[in-house]
């Protein structure tokens, strides 16, 4: 009787080593599930990152910069054939831009005759100038542009070639724009309130506004052949570039649209009041709700208020104008026409 009770105590001294061993695995796995669901948003963005990452968004490089530019209007989800068949600028200008959206400066198609005009380039440089309205980087150094008959009876051989003057400062004005948005994280999936999207897209005006000076260069849209878009400061480089600090409104227009678009806000560039001497830039936001598009010209609220490097007084007369009501801008017909065009397409 007493080696069976024995035996019983034995037993139980080896169930209750099992359990506790089992309660330190449970124990051991929960930390460990625990410990990587911590892990910051960087390395969540980055799962090639090691999990124990610990840097900051100021520790950004430009390797940390997503592949492609942001795409408001989803239009990488279109297909083409290798070498599509246009017929209208509208369809030639939205290739153009869902080609350079894609990574590519070099694509070809075929142009119907009436868009040929008469085997001319002119429809294929239009193109590309209109693409600018949402693919903000302009300072191309090389382009071939040309058509050809080839023989085809129903349509005229195309192709463009744009070979960018300095890739390196666009890249390092994405970084810019991406870590302002890292910064200032938009909600989870995307805007759906208007005046949440407007709170937002106050705080990039204000940021580019307080950033940058206007630069009494003026805006010249003939540039010497000696010079950069860099160097007449047009590009979103001269504003959300390292050390840039002076810019024109082709530079505000193109550095605040680039960060409203890396937040998901829909915001194109624009060019017009064109004269003999001079022309401007500003932009167009199509609000998140659907309702009408709104103006905003940071450059003309920078102008307005004390402009100096890091000044935080700006101004708020051309911010988020409704178009209808707006009388002192005048766009460029092609790009006004095309970026309604994009946008109804974009809303089905």
């Amino acid at each position: 009787m007493e080696r069976t009770q024995n035996g019983g105590n034995r037993i139980l001294i080896i169930l209750l080593i099992l359990i506790i061993s089992m309660s330190l695995s449970a124990c051991t796995v929960g930390n460990d599930s625990e410990n990587h669901s911590s892990a910051s948003g960087i390395t969540d963005m980055h799962s090639e990152s090691d999990p124990a990452d610990t840097r900051t968004v100021a520790d950004l490089t430009v390797e940390d910069v997503p592949t492609l530019v942001p795409d408001v209007l989803k239009l990488r989800e279109k297909k083409y054939e290798d070498i599509p068949f246009l017929e209208t600028q509208d369809q030639l200008s939205e290739y153009a831009l869902w080609n350079l959206l894609c990574g590519r400066t070099e694509f070809e198609c075929r142009l119907s005759w009436d868009l040929s005009y008469d085997v001319s380039s002119v429809a294929l440089v239009r193109a590309c100038e209109e693409a600018m309205s949402y693919y903000l980087f302009s300072s191309y150094k090389d382009w071939d542009m040309y058509t050809e008959d080839d023989g085809n009876p129903d349509s005229v051989y195309g192709k463009v070639k744009l070979v960018y003057d300095a890739p390196e400062f666009d890249l390092e004005a994405r970084l810019g724009a991406f870590r302002y948005v890292m910064e200032n994280p938009p909600p989870e999936g995307g805007f759906s309130d208007y005046d949440e999207e407007r709170e937002y897209a106050q705080k990039i005006h204000d940021y580019v506004a307080c950033k940058v000076t206007y630069d009494p260069v003026g805006y010249e849209p003939n540039i010497p052949v000696s010079e950069t878009r860099y160097d007449v400061l047009q590009e979103a480089y001269n504003v959300l570039g390292e050390n840039q600090n002076t810019a024109i409104c082709a530079g505000y227009a193109r550095a605040f649209a680039l960060i409203c678009q890396y937040a998901g806000i829909n915001c194109a560039w624009v060019w017009g009041n064109e004269t003999e001497e001079s022309s401007h830039a500003w932009n167009v936001i199509y609000p998140c709700d659907g309702s009408e598009p709104v103006l905003v010209d940071v450059t003309w609220d920078d102008g307005l208020s004390f402009d100096t490097v890091g000044q935080t007084d700006v101004d708020y007369s051309y911010f988020y104008i409704p178009l209808s009501s707006d009388y002192e801008h005048e766009a460029d017909e092609n790009m006004a026409s095309f970026i309604q065009y994009i946008n109804e397409a974009a809303r089905g």
